[in-house]
């Protein structure tokens, strides 16, 4: 796919778990449609790394250190993109937590550090910023949500939770928010070779030949093939398209069934 240089001209965008993996393919492709972005994660490395980049490439981008677990922090973010940037028209909530253990080996106190960060954190976030979305004609939230929250998966219980909550507040809010003007959607990726999948495919080789062959279209999905979609979420392409849960798993979820039977 060829991005149009102005497809997102003149708009501004926060992207949270920007420094790597799924956010930073995403904060690159909106930067090369033209948006200014303001990149957040809980450290600066990384998003030191992405932003120079972008900006190597003649983009704009900014850095905010945010923790999602924290509410204080993620208000804070909303406050200084807007300050940054002038304004903000575009959210996209990515950072996320895993917590994968059996629910009986699951502590209360880690159910709702996941809980904390993926659910709240969202939520914060979004409410944080709508002020700002209201105030723009084209004002868009874009949550990256995952195949978890639809169907239950052995020792996921807590993230799948969280992804599943997720699903319902994207439809919620594009039925609350669409009076003012913000489109919500949402993104349910399977299997990403992001760098955290590929460490766990070194741990455990079986990982990367099960979860590469699973899906009915094979081969892994990319940070990529997620960035695309989202471009096209945000952008005025899908002015008329809110509520939407867009599942990215080459099939997947068409086919009821899953890749987490592995041999340890």
């Amino acid at each position: 796919m060829t991005v149009n240089e102005t497809m997102l001209a003149g708009r501004k965008a926060i992207v949270t778990g920007a420094g790597k993996g799924i956010g930073e393919a995403i904060a690159r492709q909106f930067a090369a449609a033209g948006a200014e972005i303001v990149l957040a994660a809980r450290t600066g490395g990384d998003l030191e790394r992405v932003a120079a980049d972008i900006r190597a490439e003649g983009g704009t981008a900014h850095c905010v250190s945010a923790d999602m677990g924290d509410v204080g922090q993620v208000t804070a973010l909303v406050e200084q993109a807007a300050a940054l940037m002038g304004g903000v028209d575009i959210v996209v909530s990515n950072a996320a937590a895993t917590g994968n253990a059996p629910i009986l080996d699951l502590s209360v106190d880690e159910w709702n550090a996941v809980q904390q960060v993926n659910v709240t954190g969202t939520l914060a976030l979004l409410k944080a910023a709508f002020p700002h979305l209201s105030a723009h004609p084209a004002g868009t939230a874009l949550i990256i949500s995952s195949i978890r929250g639809l169907s239950g998966t052995p020792g996921t219980g807590a993230y799948g939770a969280s992804k599943a909550a997720l699903n319902h507040l994207t439809r919620t809010l594009a039925a609350e928010w669409g009076a003012a003007g913000i489109r919500v959607n949402a993104i349910l990726p399977g299997p990403v070779f992001t760098p955290l999948m590929e460490e766990s495919a070194r741990i455990n080789p079986k990982i990367r030949e099960a979860y590469e062959n699973c899906s009915p279209v094979a081969g892994w999905c990319l940070p990529e093939d997620i960035a695309r979609p989202a471009l096209f979420l945000v952008s005025d392409a899908a002015r008329k398209i809110s509520g939407n849960l867009m599942i990215i798993d080459g099939g997947l979820t068409a086919i009821n069934q899953d890749c987490l039977l592995l041999a340890d």
